[in-house]
């Protein structure tokens, strides 16, 4: 079953719907998972949600639905319908639009952590924040062991699920992308990995290292010398190649080169294509093509 109204605006669609047989894997039905990736003018016809659903926005931005209220919402955002509200979604400015979205039920008996998601949903109020980064490897791991029939596969699609709720939980309650902090008795030592571990999580902000003094209460070139220092490599060169690695990751993942330079905090995709040939010696565009090949 099917609420999508303009098809013709789909490129690409990852429908699964079990609403008549649903799928048991350890403490969660599910009745819905996908991916869509569409064109500009898609649209999703008002439906009420039969089952609770959460929906993470991987590129673009949408006007959604969400019982009586209308949210815009943006790449990294994650939306939560309840069984029975109102939900819609239309593409805005003309963009495309691709996100993952699950519908399941939650056993609250099965265990500790299930009563505490069930409870937590049950009565979550704002429906649409940014999601912690999580969110999109988790699905990723649903849609790459929903078909495997073997006991190793079904153990990651519940561990994956699990992961999609209480990440998503986190992110509700403003604890999405913590910093590890690792309790080490040294303080520079200290301020070394929390950098690290900073521009890890932040590696999609093209000004975080302009927020390091800010952040960590010293100048940036005390922070630049330390780290250097004690790493043996820039502090800019290790947040350029940390974004740049990332940044093959999403080339390899299918991501565009127009939607990888967006998500990076790019000016243009020109700058973001000298920025990466710079590196990896080919450009953005031909280091996919040969991933494809």
């Amino acid at each position: 079953m099917s609420f999508i109204k303009k098809t013709e605006f789909v490129k690409y669609q990852f429908e699964n719907w079990f609403a008549e047989n649903p799928v048991e894997t350890g403490p969660f039905k599910i009745y819905q998972v996908g991916e869509v990736d569409t064109l500009p003018g898609f649209e999703v016809e008002p439906n009420v949600k039969l089952f609770n659903e959460i929906t993470y926005i991987v590129n673009g931005e949408a006007e959604i639905v969400c019982g009586e209220d209308v949210y815009v919402c943006k790449a990294g955002d994650v939306i939560f319908n309840a069984k029975g509200t109102m939900h819609a979604v239309k593409n805005l400015d003309g963009k495309p639009l691709r996100y993952y979205y699950i519908s399941v039920e939650i056993d609250n008996a099965f265990s500790k952590t299930e009563e505490i998601l069930f409870e937590f949903f049950k009565t979550l109020e704002s429906p649409v924040v940014t999601a912690d980064k999580s969110i999109s490897n988790a699905f990723q791991d649903v849609f790459t062991n929903l078909y495997e029939d073997d006991p190793l596969s079904r153990s990651l699609t519940t561990d994956a699920i699990r992961k999609i709720l209480i990440c998503a939980m986190r992110s509700f309650e403003g604890k999405a992308n913590h910093v590890y902090v690792p309790d080490v008795r040294f303080d520079k030592k200290r301020i070394m990995v929390q950098m690290c571990s900073y521009l890890n999580t932040n590696v999609e902000d093209i000004n975080a290292l302009k927020k390091l003094p800010e952040k960590f209460g010293y100048s940036y070139s005390y922070l630049s010398a330390f780290f250097s220092k004690s790493m043996g490599v820039s502090l800019k060169n290790y947040f350029l190649a940390t974004r740049h690695s990332y940044e093959c990751e999403l080339l390899k993942s299918g991501l565009s080169v127009t939607a990888v330079s967006e998500k990076m905090g790019y000016s243009s995709i020109h700058a973001f294509s000298n920025a990466f040939t710079a590196r990896e010696g080919k450009s953005p565009s031909l280091y996919a093509e040969k991933r494809k090949a």
